[in-house]
C-alpha cells in the first residue's frame, strides 16, 4: 500500500515509522527541512519538503497511484484541504486530524462527501473518551470492548497486598470463566502458560464476559470501588470534553482552572460541573476543595510537569487514582516510577486511531496496547479459511506471542481452551505480541 502522511510531528513520525516497519511505501510530507531530514536519517521512507496541499507536491509524490492519504499537520484547514484535493485525485481513503471545535464538532461537515474525508478525527475527543472509560473502572490501567461491547479486556496492575502473588496461573479460580492473555513483566510481553505464577509489579491483561468482570476481577485479588468525585486540572478542551462526558453520570464533577475568563466561558457551558477559579498546584486549595475524599484526580493542563507535579501532590493527600496528559513521550517511563497511576498522550492515542482505521483490512476492529508493544485484532471465521475452520485450538499453528482470548457465536461469548473448535461464522479476538502481528494478519488474508 501506498501511503502519503503530510506533517511530521509526533503523529505523523509515529505512523510512519509503524507503517515503513511493515513493509508499506511511505511518503511523508513535511514543510520544515530540519524535521524532514530528521525523518529521513531515522525512518526507510521517502521524505518530500513543501506544503502538502500544493500541485508541485501532489505531482512529486504521484498522488494518482497514492492508495491512502494521512494529514495530521498542526493546522486544521491544511489537513482537511489536503484530504479534499487527494480525493479529487482518485484517493481511496484519506484521515484528517481536526482539533478546532467548529470544526470537529460539526457532524454535518464531517459527513460532507464534498470534504472527501474518510475518518475526521479530533485528538482532544480521542482522549477525552480512553479517561472516561478509565473512569469508570478506577482499578484499571487499560479498558478495551470486543463483540460489541460484551467481552472486556482490563489491564491490572499486581500490588504487593495482593493476595495472588506467588500463585500459579492454573490455580486461579473464578465462577465464570476468564482469560488472562498476557502479562506484561519488566517491559516484555509474556503469552502465560498454566506454571506460571504472578509477581509483584506484573501488569496483567484479563478478558472476560463484560458483565462478569467485576467477580472475576475479585477471584484474583482486585476489589472495584466505584468512583463518586473526579476533578480535573485545566480546562482544556480535553478537560471540556471529559466534563461533557461526565455530565448526568451521577458523579461530583469539578474543574480547577486559572484562567478567570475561561472559568465563565466553561460555567456557560457546563450545568452540572462545579468549576473553581484557582491555581491546581496550590496545596491548600486542593485540601479546601476534598482532594482526600476525591476518587480520581485528572490533570490536564498544556504544562508535562505540572501535571506530573500536581498528580504527586494530589496521591499524597489522599487522592485515589491519577491520570495526568503527559505530551513528551521522554516523560512517559517516569509515570510508574514516581506512583501516577496512568499517563494519557493525546498524540499517541491519534496515532494508534488512525493506524487501527489503516489496518483495519479484514478486521472488524484492532486495539493498539502498550505503546505498540502488543496488539487485539477481532476478526469473523469464514468458509474459507480451511486452515482454521472445524480446527480445534490447539491444532492450529497460531504464532508463537499470540493468543486466542475470545470467541463470540451465535450471540454468546466462550473463554476459549485449546479444545474449543473454531466453527465458520465466529467472531474471535486475538492477542498477539507486536512482533508477530504480521504474521497474525498474514493468517486471515
Amino acid at each position: 500500500m501506498r501511503t502519503a502522511i503530510i506533517g511530521a510531528g509526533k503523529v505523523g513520525y509515529n505512523i510512519a515509522q509503524v507503517l515503513s516497519k511493515e513493509g508499506h511505501d511511505v511518503i511523508v510530507i513535511e514543510h520544515d527541512e530540519d524535521r524532514g531530514k530528521i525523518v529521513e536519517e531515522n525512518l526507510d521512507v521517502q521524505v518530500l519538503v513543501g506544503n502538502g496541499a500544493s500541485a508541485k507536491i501532489f505531482a512529486q509524490m504521484d498522488i494518482e497511484h497514492i492508495d491512502l492519504l494521512v494529514a495530521v499537520t498542526e493546522f486544521d484547514e491544511l489537513n482537511m484541504l489536503s484530504c479534499m484535493l487527494a480525493k479529487q485525485h482518485g484517493v481511496m481513503r484519506t484521515v484528517a486530524r481536526v482539533r478546532d471545535p467548529d470544526y470537529a464538532d460539526d457532524v454535518q461537515l464531517a459527513k460532507n462527501p464534498l470534504l472527501g474525508i474518510d475518518l475526521l478525527i479530533n485528538p482532544e475527543k480521542v482522549a477525552a473518551k480512553e479517561i472516561m472509560k478509565l473512569i469508570k473502572i478506577p482499578e484499571a490501567l487499560n479498558v478495551n470492548y470486543f463483540a460489541g461491547g460484551m467481552m472486556q479486556m482490563l489491564e491490572l496492575m499486581v500490588q504487593p497486598d495482593n493476595k495472588m502473588v506467588g500463585k500459579a496461573l492454573k490455580d486461579i479460580r473464578g465462577r465464570s470463566r476468564f482469560l488472562i492473555v498476557a502479562i506484561i513483566r519488566r517491559e516484555q510481553v509474556i503469552i502465560p502458560r498454566g506454571d506460571d505464577k504472578l509477581k509483584t509489579g506484573d501488569r496483567l491483561f484479563v478478558m472476560a464476559e463484560t458483565d462478569n468482570m467485576k467477580t472475576i476481577e475479585r477471584s484474583l485479588g482486585f476489589e472495584r470501588e466505584m468512583a463518586h468525585s473526579v476533578m480535573i486540572l485545566g480546562g482544556s478542551r480535553i478537560g471540556f470534553y471529559l466534563a461533557t462526558l461526565l455530565e448526568g453520570s451521577g458523579l461530583e464533577v469539578k474543574i480547577v482552572e486559572k484562567d478567570y475568563a475561561h472559568c465563565r466561558k466553561l460555567a456557560a457551558l457546563l450545568d452540572e460541573t462545579i468549576i473553581l477559579h484557582g491555581d491546581g498546584s496550590d496545596v491548600d486549595l486542593l485540601q479546601e476543595e476534598g482532594i482526600k475524599d476525591t476518587d480520581v484526580l485528572v490533570a490536564l493542563t498544556e504544562d508535562d510537569k505540572l501535571n506530573l507535579l500536581v498528580s504527586l501532590l494530589a496521591k499524597r493527600l489522599g487522592a485515589g487514582k491519577t491520570i495526568a496528559q503527559i505530551r513528551r513521550s521522554d516523560y512517559v517511563p517516569l509515570i510508574e516510577t514516581v506512583g501516577i497511576d496512568v499517563a494519557v498522550s493525546p498524540r499517541s492515542l491519534t496515532a494508534e486511531a488512525i493506524l487501527q482505521f489503516v489496518r483495519k483490512g479484514n478486521f472488524l476492529s484492532i486495539a493498539i496496547l502498550e505503546q505498540g508493544h502488543a496488539e487485539v485484532y477481532e476478526v469473523v471465521i469464514t468458509p474459507q479459511m480451511s486452515k482454521l475452520v472445524n480446527k480445534e485450538i490447539k491444532q492450529i499453528n497460531f504464532p508463537k506471542g499470540s493468543i486466542i482470548a475470545a470467541i463470540f457465536r451465535q450471540g454468546r461469548a466462550i473463554i476459549p481452551g485449546g479444545q474449543d473448535i473454531l466453527m465458520a461464522g465466529d467472531r474471535i479476538t486475538i492477542f498477539a505480541a507486536a512482533h508477530v502481528a504480521n504474521k497474525i494478519e498474514g493468517l486471515f488474508h
